[in-house]
């Protein structure tokens, strides 16, 4: 292969690997085609994908999608999806219902790991190895997050998500935990518009207190939020903010994948372009972005980032150790096959 063919290839794999995508229908074709024209780091599944044949029939997609990935590129996918319980969960019935975190609360520690550990040896099962939670988010009276999180007291949380994360991880799944640096106190959704935690920095250190705990566990994956921090002195979303990411990496000594949420969300699509959203997340800090569902926008992003790969505006230390975590992730999810 000529020298200047085999460099384009590399920094389109590259391009690929810094994203995480999901797609609209429910068979194979559309995402098989993800797969082999962005070779992206990972898939996200939503109940709009559930196949009609069911849990057999998902499988078997998700099987052949990691045999193309690692034939196309040498690595396997991280294959992940919502499975926090109650309001969010993607797979139906008769698959098993995780209840929502509230309820898992008041049923208690014991309770909230057995059941992460049987609906992740389920998920394990189907082929899925990244669960986008638990939520750390402390709850307030009004806030967003009153019906996904696990409550107001940080030792509470804490118990809980551990409980929740040591399941997943005895079944072989991997989680993510949510919205860091905490989404509890926002009042408004930012899957429609920008949100503010107006939280003075001393008071923002109960709310880190869960993603501080699930880190010395050594936690996979963290997701960011797309919500602003006027306390900490940050002018901008926390998805573009360095500031941010310095706070998890070097304060907080987080060593595992930071990813976005997705950036089809209002909070950032009513502002960017998604391309140039997923540019600056990355110039940020973020390991891995999420685009959740439009083709177009993927097509743009992965665009976006092959082309500043080529000019240089992706580079150094920092993307450089943002390969690495990715490429050994991945290389970790090879003993399944």
């Amino acid at each position: 292969m000529p020298l200047f063919v085999k460099w384009k290839e590399e920094i389109r794999f590259k391009a690929g690997l810094r994203m995480i995508i999901g797609w609209e229908g429910n068979g194979l074709k559309e995402p098989m085609a993800l797969v082999e024209e962005f070779t992206p780091a990972g898939l996200i599944f939503f109940r709009r994908n559930y196949p009609p044949g069911g849990g057999n029939e998902l499988r078997d997609q998700l099987a052949a999608l990691q045999k193309r990935s690692l034939e196309l590129t040498g690595r396997p996918l991280i294959m992940a999806l919502d499975n926090e319980g109650g309001l969010v969960k993607r797979l139906p019935p008769p698959h098993i219902q995780l209840p929502g975190a509230n309820e898992q609360a008041e049923r208690g520690v014991t309770f909230t790991r057995s059941m992460a550990l049987s609906s992740g040896k389920e998920l394990k099962e189907l082929g899925f190895n990244l669960n986008l939670a638990p939520v750390l988010d402390l709850i307030v009276p009004d806030g967003i997050m009153t019906k996904r999180g696990y409550g107001e007291d940080p030792e509470k949380v804490i118990q809980l998500t551990q409980g929740f994360v040591t399941g997943f991880r005895e079944a072989g799944v991997f989680c993510c935990g949510k919205h860091f640096p905490g989404l509890g106190a926002a009042m408004e959704d930012p899957h429609e518009v920008v949100s503010a935690v107006h939280l003075t920095e001393a008071q923002m250190e109960d709310h880190l207190k869960p993603f501080i705990a699930l880190i010395e566990k050594g936690l996979a994956a963290i997701m960011t939020s797309h919500c602003l921090y006027p306390g900490l002195g940050i002018k901008e979303i926390s998805t573009f903010s360095p500031a941010i990411i310095n706070l998890l990496r070097y304060k907080l000594n987080f060593d595992g994948l930071v990813l976005s949420d997705d950036l089809e969300m209002g909070a950032v699509a009513n502002k960017l372009k998604i391309g140039q959203a997923a540019l600056e997340a990355l110039i940020a800090g973020h390991d891995a972005v999420l685009i959740c569902r439009k083709r177009p926008l993927i097509e743009e992003t992965h665009r976006i980032l092959v082309e500043s790969m080529v000019v240089g505006e992706l580079k150094g230390e920092r993307f450089g150790a943002s390969v690495t975590r990715l490429e050994t992730f991945l290389e970790g999810l090879k003993s399944d096959f």
